[in-house]
């Protein structure tokens, strides 16, 4: 009985051991870094890793191709009027209906979503600070997209009066427009400028950490061969040497 109770005793010892042993590895992992064990770390290292730069590319594509399609589309609809003639007492033609797009209200809405699409080539071909500096310039991108959007959102008349194709229906050049209908292209664009911003900022902070491309896209230094590897490739190997 007494060598009975012994060997419990000495299992006792070693299970508690072993336990302490683990909790020490555990809390050495933890504070190196090396095997983050909370769900909250793990999203942190995701953005420091593959995981931010995939983030990244799609907003992008997303922020491309929403500030594109809006430049595409119609923004505003209105009626024109020669406002000088109606002035002078003139004869008043029909009140012409236009249709204005992005291309003719924002044009740099366009030009600013193709910079945003080539930085989805450029964050994967770039890394450390080139990575960072193509971050700032998507981040400058999205910021004059949605101030761009957002004035003629909130305020369409001016661009509206003065676009090319409302100028050109008023004989006097001074024309008159009646009550501006707005669509949603502009804050269809205003969200894209938005996406642009948020790649932009998270790859200019975490940018350098993100994995260059792979290997296998790189020339990689071959070691010299010695004289037995040579013979069995079928090179001779004193012929370098003469």
């Amino acid at each position: 009985m007494k060598q009975k109770t012994s060997v419990d005793g000495d299992e006792a010892t070693v299970g508690a051991a072993a336990t302490v042993h683990a909790d020490a590895q555990m809390h050495v992992h933890d504070v190196g870094g090396g095997h983050p064990t909370g769900r909250p770390a793990g999203r942190r290292a995701g953005l420091t890793g593959r995981g931010g730069l995939a983030a990244a590319m799609i907003a992008c594509l997303v922020g491309a191709a929403l500030t594109l399609f809006a430049s595409s589309a119609t923004w505003a609809r209105t009626e024109v009027r020669d406002a000088a003639s109606a002035a002078g007492g003139g004869a008043m033609s029909t009140p012409l209906p236009v249709a204005l797009g992005g291309g003719d209200l924002a044009p740099a809405v366009s030009a600013l979503g193709l910079v945003g699409l080539a930085a989805a080539v450029a964050l994967v071909a770039t890394r450390g600070v080139g990575r960072r500096v193509v971050g700032v310039l998507v981040a400058l991108a999205g910021v004059g997209v949605m101030v761009v959007a957002a004035r003629i959102g909130f305020a369409p008349e001016p661009a509206v009066r003065a676009a090319r194709h409302v100028v050109d229906l008023a004989p006097s050049g001074h024309p008159g427009i009646d009550r501006v209908r707005l669509t949603a292209a502009p804050w269809a664009a205003v969200l894209g400028g938005l996406a642009f911003t948020g790649a932009g900022v998270l790859a200019a902070a975490l940018g350098p950490r993100w994995p260059g491309m792979g290997g296998r896209y790189q020339t990689r230094t071959r070691r010299p061969l010695d004289d037995w590897e040579a013979i069995e490739r079928g090179h001779d190997p004193t012929a370098s040497s003469g």
